[in-house]
């Protein structure tokens, strides 16, 4: 008779996946598995009151870096009291990708552990996963001897300075260090925004490219 259970909340985005229903068959003696579907603000799986775990395939990541938004996500994931991010698939494949390159790679899973402090794990499959999800589930409900858990999740509050550095981690190509070193030079992003080319082309390791691009999605009307 199952006398202890956990609850492991998933985004609604992740039904399509079969990491629910692999969730839903593991079972650890009289432990049963609850999972329950609901629309997170941040992240792809909730496991307890505070943490929240960001779930990428090597596509999804490719893509996210492709596009920026992995910065973003990151950013609201470290803003979470705890969070972590799987990546699901074999890691060496990613560093023979064609549609990244490899230091940018490099750059982003240093950032990840060394900028946003966010652990970051790897696993085989969605079967792997949804093994990860459980065990650290059981791990946090069950650590004081009782299996419920009130599942609340409240991002802490964005500082001005955490918040300026956002929106420039927003744009394209531009992470951390280098979002830092544009509001170091110009203090305000009014005045980013009011920048020339060439103003912008003073900041160190802001190249030709990412200055035109910084300059055009100011300027670009809606």
């Amino acid at each position: 008779m199952t006398s202890k259970e956990i609850n492991i909340i998933c985004d609604t985005r992740e039904k399509a996946s079969s990491v629910l229903s692999e969730l839903s068959s593991l079972s650890d003696n009289d432990i049963k598995v609850n999972v329950i579907l609901e629309q997170l603000s941040v992240g792809d799986y909730q496991i307890s009151d505070d943490i929240v775990i960001e779930r990428k395939t090597l596509s999804d990541l490719e893509t996210s870096i492709i596009d920026g938004r992995i910065f973003s996500q990151l950013q609201d994931l470290s803003l979470v009291k705890r969070s972590a991010l799987i990546i699901e698939g074999d890691p060496f494949l990613l560093y023979n990708s064609r549609r990244i390159n490899g230091k940018a790679l490099i750059g982003l899973i240093t950032s990840v552990g060394l900028n946003y402090r966010i652990p970051l794990f790897f696993t085989k499959n969605q079967k792997q996963t949804a093994l990860f999800l459980y065990t650290m589930a059981k791990k946090e409900q069950l650590k004081n001897g009782t299996s419920e858990s009130k599942l609340r999740y409240q991002k802490n509050k964005m500082s001005g300075t955490q918040f300026q550095l956002f929106i420039m981690q927003s744009f394209p190509d531009v992470g951390p260090t280098l979002a830092k070193s544009i509001l170091k030079e110009f203090k305000s992003i009014k005045n980013i925004s009011n920048a020339s080319i060439e103003d912008l082309l003073k900041v160190p390791k802001l190249g030709p490219k990412k200055a035109q691009k910084i300059k055009y999605l100011f300027e670009r009307e809606y």
